[in-house]
Formats: structure tokens, sequence, C-alpha cells
């Protein structure tokens, strides 16, 4: 454990620090059956045997293609809570100009403000039902996805950039107004679908109608019974069902 610490010291202490890299930065656990070890412990296994695990994780220089240090830590520790322990290592390891690439299991609105305090800028996967998320979303919702600007052709996909308050957001009349006239922007656009989509709805129901009559008359034609009981028929079904 010394020499593996001795030799990630040594490493990032000859790293050149000038250039901006971006850190990508993962982690994943291991089942064990080796006994009494201080990290293996009950978590969240990736691959759940019903046996205790210990976690690790690695900080990859995406810009050189090269792999920076590593930590093995307890497995029942989650990685939303291990980001800031690896923060304060990329810190005292000198890595000032950086930015990070994380995944979704390390969001959280404490994380994203342990890193602007750092000063790192970030790539990050958004759980989208976080509701200081959501409510983001939803303010923008319907005002880009048809500017062309905006459009990530590659991906076949619409994305904007959005500019997240610092602490809490004061609520003004101004901003309001805005909210209410994007929101009315949305509003329209499901207007315009669901009038489409109902005038799909009556014509398949048009078209149902008359392959009913058709149907009907078909079988008419082709019955033996006689016009006056095929009738008598049609109103008695048509009165049970009143």
């Amino acid at each position: 454990m010394e020499d593996s610490v001795a030799f990630q010291n040594e490493w990032n202490s000859i790293k050149k620090k000038k250039d901006k890299i971006y850190i990508s930065y993962d982690s994943t656990n291991k089942n064990c059956q080796a006994g009494e070890i201080e990290l293996v412990e009950f978590g969240h296994a990736k691959e759940d045997k019903g046996l205790p695990v210990f976690n690790y994780s690695i900080a990859y220089d995406c810009n050189n293609r090269e792999p920076l240090f590593y930590e093995t830590y307890p497995g029942s520790i989650v990685d939303v809570s291990q980001l800031q322990m690896m923060l304060n290592k990329a810190v005292a390891y000198g890595y000032r100009n950086a930015g990070f690439i994380l995944d979704s299991g390390y969001f959280s609105r404490e994380n994203i403000r342990y890193m602007d305090k750092c000063g790192y800028d970030f790539v990050i996967m958004v759980k989208g039902m976080k509701s200081f998320v959501n409510d983001a979303i939803r303010q923008v919702q319907g005002t880009f996805e048809d500017k062309r600007q905006c459009s990530i052709r590659r991906y076949q996909v619409s994305g904007t950039t959005l500019k997240m308050p610092r602490g809490r957001r004061k609520v003004t009349t101004t901003s309001l107004d805005d909210k209410i006239e994007q929101q009315k922007k949305v509003l329209e656009k499901a207007k315009v679908k669901y009038e489409k989509e109902k005038e799909t709805m009556a014509q398949l129901v048009k078209l149902r109608n008359e392959m009913r009559k058709e149907e009907l008359m078909d079988a008419v034609i082709k019955s033996k019974r006689s016009y006056s009981e095929i009738m008598a028929y049609i109103k008695g079904i048509s009165d049970s069902e009143e």
C-alpha cells in the first residue's frame, strides 16, 4: 500500500500541469472471498453474489491518454460520497488547470458546489428527476428544439446551454413573465399536436365505420335469411345494447 502511494506521488509530481487537461473519473467494485480485509464490506455490488465488495476507481487523463492515479476504498462507500475525496487528491497533486468528466453516479448538488469551490470545470451526466435539474429543463423546454443553431446533426438531437443560478434564485415579475411566455409556446405546440392527433383519430374512426358497413352489406348479401329477418335481428341487438 505504501509503495503504491509513493509511486503515485512520484508519477504525478513529474506531470506537466501548465496545459489544461480533462480527467475522466469512474469507479467499480469487485466481490471478495479473501476473508478479513479492512476494505471489504457489504455495499452496492455491481454483480451481486451475496458477498462483500471493495471499491476501486481510476482518474484518466483524456488529453494525453494515460492514467494519473487510482484509489481503493471500502465497499460500503457509494460513488457520490467519494468524489470530494478524489477532488482533494487532485488538488494535492497540483492539478489546478483541469476539468472532470463524470457519470451520473457522482451527481449531487453538494458535489457540483464542491467542484465550483475547487475551481474545476466539469461535464457530468445529470439525474433528470432531481428537482433543480427538472425545473431548469422545464424553463427552456420548447424554446430551442427547432432552432438550427441548437441542432447537433451528428447525433440528430438538439441542445442548449443553461446557466444555473448561484444560491437561491430571486423571483421577480419579469422572470415570471418570461416563464409565462415560455409556457404559452409549449402549450401552443401541444395544442397543434393535439389537433393533428384528433384529426387522425377522426379519420380512423370514419374508415372503421365505412369498413363495418361494407362488411355488413357483404354479410346481408351472402345470408340466406330474408331482409326483414336481418333487420329484426339488427334491431334486437340495438335494443339490447341500449
